[in-house]
């Protein structure tokens, strides 16, 4: 047996134990100093002389099984290492390239899982939340045949499409007195719900499932369409209901009243949230941004103004008609906000900075309803003129005059396709008509 003080690493100085393959100090390979078959005498493995240093080490393996000289991996020293010199076996190369393939094989699939899963739960996530708070259902692309729907014996005030295009709601007042839900397509009656001294305001919930109303009885109902199932009654207000809308996450509802106050409620329990006090004079109409982070109101004291829909805090106020304000829309995006009044005219001003961005005087009475195409090109207004007015959201300019109602327009609404247009009459009639005329 060799003396520990004859095995020396070549590279490091180091003295190496009996057995010792690789130097426990740098690393390195241990290589007995043997002649070289055929070789001069004293010729070492590298060539040259015995007396000569090696060539520059080796790296340090970074693996498990990493070759400190190169070549096929080699286990480290301890481990599977046979006698010193000894030549490799075959069996054992085949195991240590399984072994090895094994390891990438374990670094790639732990890799992999390591950046797919947390998007995997994340999209999961998102999906669940999304289900849990009333998503608003994809709206097919509509084939309707114009018509007229002759369902309320009175004036309907209010008319709005479902957020799945498949029906429309409608509320009627003044010995009507009722809500009613019909099919878009067809015209054909799906339920009639009354109750009130008049029906003055609906509302489709996000996913397209509930409706709620409103009216002179100062109470709102939250009602399943499908089964007219009532599911909750608000009584917080004081004077009669006018606008109601539901937040896009579907678990508030907020209401306009006579009473000059916007009241905020939980959609399924009517639990009281908060009440907004902004406004001096009736409050006639209500929308929540499609964030859902802010509300704007209209008033008969002439403003429009902009509120954080968590705390009531007011943001802007937005001054420029002349006289009362009935009714608003957000645009699409949430950028604009368009309101029309008693002055005749309908204006889009910048939902941030309260600036009047767009004057739109297409019609010759009080405008008493707004809506912003699905697509934010346009804008629908209804007037007490009996016309319905198609016009440029940017710029102003007038599309197309719908004028077969026979009095007052009081409400319009869009298909969310963007192909038709539903508007309310004192004529006690809905009409459907194509929007691209």
């Amino acid at each position: 047996m060799q003396q520990v003080s004859s095995r020396i690493c070549p590279t490091c100085g180091t003295s190496l134990a009996p057995q010792e393959v690789f130097c426990h100090n740098c690393g390195q390979r241990y290589e007995a100093q043997q002649p070289v078959a055929g070789g001069a005498p004293g010729q070492n493995q590298y060539g040259g002389n015995a007396s000569n240093t090696p060539p520059p080490p080796y790296a340090a393996p970074q693996g498990p099984y990493a070759n400190p000289m190169g070549g096929p991996p080699v286990p480290p020293a301890g481990s599977m290492a046979g006698p010193l010199n000894r030549p490799p076996r075959r069996r054992g190369n085949a195991l240590v390239g399984i072994v090895s393939v094994l390891v990438v094989l374990a670094v790639v699939i732990g890799g992999v899982a390591f950046f797919l899963l947390p998007r995997l739960n994340g999209k999961s996530s998102t999906s669940s939340s999304t289900t849990s708070s009333h998503p608003t259902p994809a709206a097919p692309t509509l084939n309707i045949q114009p018509y007229t729907y002759k369902g309320h014996n009175s004036v309907v005030w209010q008319v709005k499409w479902s957020p799945d295009g498949k029906q429309i709601a409608s509320s009627g007042g003044l010995g009507d007195d009722s809500a009613q839900v019909w099919d878009a397509i067809s015209g054909k009656n799906v339920m009639t719900f009354s109750g009130y001294s008049v029906m003055n305001a609906v509302v489709w919930s996000p996913d397209s499932k509930y409706i709620a109303c409103g009216g002179n009885s100062q109470d709102i109902d939250v009602i399943k369409v499908d089964g007219k199932q009532r599911i909750s009654n608000y009584k917080g207000h004081k004077d009669a209901v006018v606008s109601i809308a539901w937040s896009p996450d579907g678990k508030r509802i907020a209401s306009a009243s006579y009473d000059k106050t916007v009241q905020v409620w939980d959609a399924m329990t009517g639990e009281h949230i908060f009440t907004y006090t902004g406004h001096s004079d009736t409050v006639t109409g209500v929308a929540w941004s499609p964030d859902g982070k802010k509300l704007a109101s209209s008033s008969f004291d002439g403003t429009v103004q902009v509120w954080d829909a968590t705390t009531g805090k007011q943001i802007t106020t937005f001054k420029g008609h002349s006289y009362r304000v009935y009714t608003l829309a957000w645009s699409p995006d949430g950028s604009k906000i368009v309101s029309g009044g008693d002055d005749q005219m309908a204006y889009v001003w910048d939902a941030t900075t309260g600036k009047k961005l767009l004057m739109y005087s297409g019609h010759k009475g009080s405008v008493s309803g707004v809506a912003w195409s699905p697509d934010g090109k346009r804008i629908a207004s209804a007037s007490y003129d009996k016309t319905v007015q198609l016009w440029d959201a940017t710029t102003g300019g007038n599309a197309f005059t719908y004028s077969k109602h026979t009095d007052y327009v009081y409400a319009v609404t869009w298909s969310p396709d963007n192909q038709y247009i539903a508007s309310a009459s004192a004529d006690h009639t809905v009409h459907v008509w194509p929007a691209h005329p």
